[in-house]
């Protein structure tokens, strides 16, 4: 399981990017959280969500939405208004 920290890095990465879009793969998400996203990442777009109560939505706090394509393994993220 992850922990909170792990996915903190995730905010910074983001916050230090700044860009309005930024595009990773799910690998290069694990690469900078430093452990393998679970199962339910690959398997349920709402993993991506955008519910503040989910340890791994660290993206809302850096100002992004985050929308994933599942088939290909790939996440945009989307600076939102005001950010």
């Amino acid at each position: 399981m992850v922990r909170r920290d792990q996915y903190e890095r995730l905010e910074r990465h983001l916050r230090v990017d700044g860009h309005g879009r930024i595009e990773m793969t799910f690998s290069e998400v694990s690469a900078v959280i430093g452990a393998p996203l679970p199962r339910s990442a690959f398997d349920h777009p709402a993993w991506w969500g955008s519910d503040p109560k989910h340890t791994q939505a660290v993206w809302l706090d850096a100002g992004y939405l985050a929308r994933p394509n599942l088939t290909a393994q790939r996440v945009v993220f989307t600076k939102t208004d005001g950010s």
